[in-house]
């Protein structure tokens, strides 16, 4: 028994091995393939069995296929057959290891590690370690296994699993749960069919249930995500499941067709596991392409948005035909950031003047600038594409500031909390001189953002004229700081270095908010003219 499991964990290390090194060899095209796939869902299904295939690592790349949708850039029918296709192509790492080099396991792992001396070729070399240290897993799991079938004890427990299909599901469900792979499930499905420990039905259906488990760790990898990413594991655990019912009511059948093509190939119940094991996942892929958008809605019926998500509001793929109108409603987006961004400073300002606040709004709604400012960007750019002009580039630009400063704004926090974990504090005199400083920094902003969205030449003149005032008071500032620890005062020397990166985030900042005002005034001349 001890023998079979240490094959298994083998085999566990030698997929995560070997997918690790894969990845390394094909990281920078897979990367580039990612990108050319997120445009529409048949592209998605093509990259994502290309890309698995070749890394063998379908959680990292459905992983990504969520944050893409995340991000903006991919859709939820793109994300959801990406990450199925993933799951599809990386079967074939147990295809190989029904073949005849199932043999070879050990001389391959010899081989990958003497290659993987060299530096130039270490890569390579980890990548036929891993196959091997796979192989191997599996071959000591049938020979562990061999011994143990042979027991009344044994024969009892088959007897039982056998007799009950649901419960050999649910335990290939809970062991790819627990392991976050499908393919070690299967690979064991296969050592028990070779060893003739299980039958060729129940060894499918452990794979099944192995295939529909392995989602789980999505929906646990983003369980505190956004509504996006929790919709998309969601639909890709449902429809795992889902998809498995028929190959369960239909399991004579599908066992005879895997055994058939086995035996077509020249190959024994190894080869039919993990052909059934590839069916069931290929076909995942395809045929949720034909409910895409089905399962979107319902999804967004299951995981409403919350109350802190958001969207654009403003722009609309319609008003793209206008030069004029695109621009004008994407400067409205671009002051709803802006909101955004002032309420996260007004918090912050609290924050440094009481020295507690809420933290947890000042982080939603930066994650709220993020999206805004991602689908603003990618909006302008389809607006510029359409109609080449300064405008478009300048709002971006604009967009780009108030994302930064949002940045900005929470590194002032991350400061604030760094203090508290180490049970320090500013001195009296130094909070209040750091709170007024920005609460000075909130005026400009507010200013600035008023003469961005009202095109107000006066008010971006006067808060380009006034950054030489705020620059001066923060170099006073730095001088009262001084002072202080010339005194030797112990709550200023034990603090200095926040309170002096305060004082260079808030430069920084107001910096960024000049730059906005002068963007005011180029925006002025474009949106004038278009």
């Amino acid at each position: 028994m001890l023998e079979a499991l240490g094959g298994l964990a083998l085999l566990v290390k030698g997929l995560s091995f070997l997918s690790q090194a894969l990845a390394v060899v094909v990281g920078g095209p897979a990367r580039r393939v990612l990108t050319w796939a997120t445009a529409r869902s048949r592209r998605a299904w093509l990259a994502g069995t290309l890309v698995g295939a070749l890394t063998l690592n379908s959680t990292a790349l459905s992983l990504t296929a969520i944050g893409l949708a995340e991000s903006g850039i991919a859709s939820f029918g793109s994300a959801l057959v990406l990450g199925l296709a993933a799951k599809g192509g990386a079967t074939v790492a147990l295809l190989l290891a029904a073949t005849p080099i199932n043999a070879m396991a050990l001389p391959i792992v010899g081989l990958g590690f003497l290659v993987s001396l060299y530096k130039r070729t270490q890569v390579w070399g980890e990548v036929v370690l891993g196959l091997g240290m796979l192989l191997l897993g599996i071959s000591l799991m049938v020979q562990g296994l061999l011994p143990i079938t042979e027991s009344e004890l044994f024969g009892l427990i088959r007897e039982n699993l056998e007799s009950s299909p649901l419960g050999l599901w649910l335990l290939g469900f809970a062991l790819a749960s627990l392991l976050g792979s499908a393919n070690a499930v299967a690979a064991l499905a296969l050592a028990l069919a070779t060893s003739s420990a299980l039958s060729l039905s129940a060894a499918l259906l452990l794979t099944l249930g192995g295939g529909a488990g392995s989602g789980m760790i999505l929906l646990l990898s983003t369980w505190n995500n956004t509504p996006t990413a929790r919709r998309i594991a969601t639909a890709h655990l449902g429809w795992k499941i889902l998809l498995s019912i028929p190959f369960m009511l239909f399991l004579p059948a599908f066992t005879r067709f895997s055994s058939e093509l086995a035996q077509q190939v020249g190959l024994g119940p190894s080869a039919a596991v993990a052909q059934g094991h590839l069916l069931y996942h290929v076909l995942a892929s395809l045929l949720v392409l034909l409910l895409v958008r089905p399962l979107e809605r319902l999804m967004r019926r299951v995981i409403p948005d919350t109350e802190y998500h958001i969207s654009p509001k403003y722009i609309s793929e319609e008003a793209l035909k206008s030069r004029e109108l695109a621009s004008s409603l994407a400067l409205r987006e671009v002051g709803r950031i802006g909101d955004q961004l002032s309420e996260m400073l007004t918090e912050t300002v609290k924050i440094l003047a009481r020295g507690n606040g809420d933290a947890a709004d000042v982080a939603r709604r930066e994650e709220k600038v993020d999206q805004l400012a991602r689908a603003i960007v990618l909006y302008l750019s389809d607006l510029s594409a359409r109609h080449p002009g300064d405008s478009p580039l300048m709002l971006m630009m604009a967009a780009s500031e108030i994302e930064h400063m949002g940045d900005q704004v929470r590194r002032m926090l991350r400061k604030q909390d760094k203090l508290y974990a180490q049970n320090l504090e500013f001195s009296e005199e130094g909070r209040t001189e750091l709170a007024d400083a920005a609460g000075k920094v909130l005026e400009r902003l507010r200013l600035s953002l008023a003469a961005l969205a009202t095109r107000n030449e006066a008010l971006a003149s006067q808060v380009i004229a006034e950054r030489m005032h705020l620059e001066s008071l923060l170099t006073e500032l730095r001088r009262s700081h001084l002072r202080r620890l010339e005194k030797g005062r112990i709550e200023s020397r034990a603090t200095t270095l926040a309170h002096l990166d305060l004082l260079i985030v808030l430069d920084e900042l107001d910096q960024g908010i000049t730059r906005l005002a002068s963007l005011s005034l180029d925006l002025h001349r474009p949106l004038a003219s278009a």
